[in-house]
């Protein structure tokens, strides 16, 4: 008994070997390990949480009584095996919380990414998305 293989033409081997070339991750998908904002944006988000996020969350990111830590073990117990897109919407739709949505989708998108560096995420070449639908398969992971 011989099984049988389809033949494949040199033009599908260099489309396969093009599309691994250039999407390495189209099936594992992306982590918070692959650097996945600038530190341009992290800057621009660090001057946004100081003016909209601080006096909340505090200016060392740890929180107080009433507001989450959003560094470290703490931030990690809250978020850790979610996802990076639920994050994203808690910030867009609720904070700040006395103004809650008031930051265009860019501003919440650079405040993640300096959230993101605050807990040692590495960056990278290419910005965070400003859209919850592009992050949400993003887990929130340690690893």
């Amino acid at each position: 008994m011989f099984l049988h293989f389809p033949t494949i033409n040199k033009a599908q081997i260099y489309l396969i070997t093009a599309l691994t070339l250039l999407y390495p991750k189209l099936s594992m998908g992306q982590s918070l390990q692959d650097g996945i904002y600038t530190e341009e944006q992290a800057s621009r988000g660090a001057e946004e949480y100081a003016s909209r996020c601080a006096s909340c969350h505090s200016a060392d990111l740890r929180g107080n009584s009433n507001s989450p830590s959003l560094i470290g073990l703490s931030f990690m117990f809250i978020w850790e095996g979610r996802s990076l897109g639920e994050l994203f919407t808690k910030m867009s739709t609720e904070m700040p919380t006395d103004q809650p949505g008031s930051l265009s989708q860019q501003s919440y998108a650079a405040i993640l990414a300096f959230i993101l560096q605050s807990n040692e995420f590495p960056s990278g070449s290419t910005e965070l998305a400003s859209n919850a639908d592009r992050l949400e398969p993003i887990p929130i992971s340690s690893q």
